[in-house]
């Protein structure tokens, strides 16, 4: 990926790339999060800091600007199963985790319930089934 697609994906609103996410999940089978030695990052989604959000990127070139323009240095790039992704989702719906997808530099995101997101990519699986049968 070229830092010019880089910054024209990165340079969209919080719902195209939140589209153009669900659709690289799909075809890459992989997302990607910051990792350090606590474990997955977490973003405050709300000012009182009683809601967190899972960070997630669809591609690892969107983690690493994230990474290092958004002040995570310490953390490092780490790719993650899809499948596995969508178990843990479950666990995120029973813990009042959200999701924080693919956040830009200055925290620009769209923040789901995982019950949504898993719901977009079930469905985005079955409209991927149709289309190949």
């Amino acid at each position: 990926m070229t830092s010019k697609q880089i910054d024209e994906i990165l340079a969209k609103k919080p719902l195209k790339r939140y589209a153009y996410t669900v659709r690289t999940l799909l075809q890459e089978e992989e997302l990607w999060g910051l990792f350090d030695d606590e474990g997955w990052l977490l973003m405050d989604v709300d000012e009182s800091a009683e809601v967190s959000a899972f960070v997630l990127f669809p591609h690892e070139a969107f983690a690493e600007v994230f990474r290092n323009q958004a002040g995570y240095e310490e953390y490092r790039v780490m790719p993650l199963d899809l499948y596995e992704f969508m178990e843990w989702l479950e666990d995120f719906e029973r813990e009042d985790i959200m999701v924080a997808v693919f956040p830009t530099p200055d925290l620009e995101a769209t923040v789901v319930s995982a019950t949504k997101l898993k719901e977009e990519l079930l469905m985005a699986f079955d409209q991927e089934e149709e289309q190949e049968g």
